[in-house]
């Protein structure tokens, strides 16, 4: 469904544009005191999305995509989930944020993980991304991602020369373990997440679209709080930061 033309690569829907959105649940300050060190905080972005195809399934019309979270700061994207006992299904989630002298932070988050729900066999954190479709000449929204919990880990080098630090065999995401009740998972700088377009939930349903047209496909980031690196000003207790950029197929 995607090929080559005139240089840019066209998608067979109606003028649209399909949004990631990349979550962070806001971040409050734990009662800990201020350390005097400086703390190195991730930034975390939404790569540019590849494999941009349009799949039959049971009738239904898919638009499925490869995506990639990616770390651009300077500190490492930590989390924890944690719960008192199994009969809790959920865990809460709180953030550790790291100085450059051997210290850390531990951040409370309104985050919470899960276990499976989409047929992988470890934790998740729920709503990391979103995605929306959005027709380019109307702004009108005409679809939504299916998939809800994400794990993430380094597998995908994004300008690190170092070994990945967080992997699924040193106990990221949990996998294996239902019975769980702490769990941690994260991004070291220079490297992301690939979430691969065939995998359960990667999709946005476009049946009933009509096809023709070109789109584009653009990626934004909404991160609550100020536990990051960014150019913008953020405090607790505001909206979000939103970024945002159009790639054209």
């Amino acid at each position: 469904m995607v090929g080559t033309m005139g240089g840019k690569r066209a998608v067979a829907l109606l003028c649209a544009v399909a949004v990631a959105t990349l979550v962070v649940a806001h971040a409050v300050f734990a009662s800990k005191p201020a350390r005097a060190a400086t703390y190195r905080l991730p930034d975390l972005e939404m790569a540019r999305l590849t494999n941009i195809q349009i799949q039959n399934t049971s009738g239904h019309n898919l638009m499925r995509f490869d995506t990639r979270i990616v770390n651009t700061g300077v500190g490492r994207f930590e989390v924890h989930g944690s719960r008192p006992s199994t009969s809790t299904p959920t865990m809460g989630v709180t953030q550790r944020i790291f100085d450059g002298v051997g210290g850390h932070r531990n951040l409370a988050t309104a985050a919470k993980m899960y276990y499976a729900g989409d047929g992988h066999d470890h934790w998740h954190v729920r709503n990391l991304q979103s995605f929306t479709l959005t027709r380019l000449d109307n702004g009108v929204k005409v679809g939504t991602g299916a998939k809800h919990g994400f794990c993430f880990f380094d597998n995908y080098r994004y300008g690190s020369t170092r070994d990945p630090f967080y992997t699924a065999a040193g106990g990221a995401c949990g996998y294996g373990a239902p019975s769980a009740l702490g769990v941690k998972m994260g991004l070291s700088f220079g490297w992301g997440d690939i979430y691969r377009w065939k995998l359960p939930g990667q999709y946005i349903d476009v049946t009933g679209l009509s096809p023709g047209g070109t789109g584009s496909v653009a990626r934004r980031i909404h991160q609550v709080g100020s536990e990051r690196k960014t150019t913008q000003t953020t405090s607790p207790g505001s909206t979000f930061n939103s970024r945002a950029t159009a790639w054209k197929y």
